[in-house]
């Protein structure tokens, strides 16, 4: 179990930083970087946010579709940059699985009308380990306090 906790830690290394690159607020290389994020999402992701399910089939889908969304943000000026402040908890459920609790910061972008307005908030993600030919990944995400911080400080949703 303990290895399982180091190789989660591990891929949280890889998975964060990639939200807190400046390519997160720029819409010339946000599809690279999206390209960089969709691999550590297992096919058949479940994004939970406050009782809606969304679901990407794909890795290239789940690309896709966090694209639409940093675009989104990044063309209202808000940007896109989330820094991990802290991995809370890892739960360790079985062989491959585990509950993480990561809290996190978004950083409104520099000139955005809600610049110094940043929010904090804990998403809930579900971890799998390399099985079944598959490389390992986030099976799900809770996400209700991201996107209910988000509503309080801009009066926007992702959705």
């Amino acid at each position: 179990m303990a290895q399982l906790e180091k190789e989660i830690r591990t891929f949280i290394e890889s998975y964060a930083p990639l939200f807190a690159s400046p390519d997160a607020c720029s819409m010339d290389r946000v599809t690279a970087l999206c390209e960089k994020i969709g691999p550590h999402y297992r096919p058949g992701m479940t994004m939970f946010t406050n009782g809606k399910v969304s679901r990407f089939k794909s890795q290239s889908e789940a690309a896709h579709l966090i694209e639409i969304e940093m675009r989104n943000n990044i063309s209202t000026g808000l940007g896109t940059k989330l820094v991990l402040e802290e991995v809370e908890k890892i739960e360790v459920y079985s062989e491959t699985s585990a509950l993480c609790w990561m809290r996190w910061t978004f950083h409104p972008q520099a000139g955005s009308e809600f610049e110094g307005r940043g929010w904090t908030f804990t998403n809930v993600y579900g971890y799998r380990g390399a099985t079944d030919g598959r490389e390992q990944g986030w099976e799900f995400v809770v996400r209700d306090r991201e996107i209910n911080e988000m509503v309080k400080v801009t009066g926007r949703s992702f959705e």
